[in-house]
């Protein structure tokens, strides 16, 4: 787990979890080059909570999340 009060980030899984997406969804944004990729602790993504209006429109614009979610 990457997020906490006190740090600014969310895993990958974290994300997709609150989104309620599959997780997949939002790495492909990144490999694809739809977003930058984020910094990573270790092996993880950890998406700045600031990015996750970013993720959340690229996610819209695929038809990947309702337009509700936010």
């Amino acid at each position: 787990m990457l997020a906490t009060a006190n740090r600014p980030y969310l895993s990958l899984g974290e994300l997709a979890d609150s989104l309620g997406v599959q997780s997949w969804r939002i790495a492909r944004l990144f490999e694809l080059g739809v977003l930058p990729e984020p910094p990573r602790i270790g092996r993880q993504r950890a998406i700045p909570k600031g990015e996750v209006p970013a993720v959340v429109d690229a996610l819209r614009k695929r038809g990947w999340l309702e337009g509700g979610a936010r």
